[in-house]
């Protein structure tokens, strides 16, 4: 039997063009905006979501192996790039854990927090019931801030962004001071 007569392409037949379709890989982006331990603004930036998003985003915030990366708001470190999303908030920490001590009136109680977690979980735990616990009242009025500060701490901030470089502590103050008259 003599195939001369028929290219390699199965789906083509004599007389017409050559089958043209490719596969299409799509190629999916995400925005990225990234809060990293001692660094005052967060850096934003776009990267390719695929198997090295982790090591992606490593080389675009120039971080070492050490650094965990945290969606902001989560307590676990990011295990895998996110699929179907256009954006994401991340924090960039070397503590995987932090630990928080909240002082109010003359006790210190302590916790364990990713550093991703939010001032304002915090402090919904600080004024609950494994924390002080406050009553509605005096918990509608808490806020955490920095011992010397004079303004609370912002509740939707990463935990992670007041930790002091070298330690994975951080001690704040529970306040039932009001801070809305400034």
């Amino acid at each position: 039997m003599d195939n001369s007569n028929h290219s390699g392409n199965l789906k083509h037949t004599e007389g017409q063009p050559p089958d043209s379709t490719l596969e299409v890989i799509e190629v999916v982006e995400i925005d990225i905006e990234i809060e990293i331990e001692d660094r005052e603004e967060p850096m934003s930036f776009s990267v390719v979501v695929d198997e090295r998003f982790h090591d992606t985003v490593r080389a675009h915030i120039q971080a070492t192996e050490e650094m965990q990366l945290f969606e902001h708001g989560n307590d676990k470190p990011l295990p895998c790039p996110p699929h179907g999303r256009k954006a994401i908030r991340l924090v960039g920490h070397r503590c995987p854990i932090v630990t928080l001590g909240v002082r109010y009136e003359h006790r210190t109680i302590e916790h364990r927090f990713a550093p991703s977690e939010t001032v304002f979980k915090a402090m919904q735990w600080a004024v609950g019931k494994k924390g002080f616990n406050l009553d509605p009242v005096a918990a509608a009025k808490a806020n955490l801030i920095l011992p010397g500060a004079d303004a609370p701490l912002p509740r939707e901030a990463a935990l992670g962004k007041f930790v002091k470089h070298g330690h994975c502590t951080l001690v704040v103050d529970l306040t039932l001071k009001d801070f809305s008259n400034g």
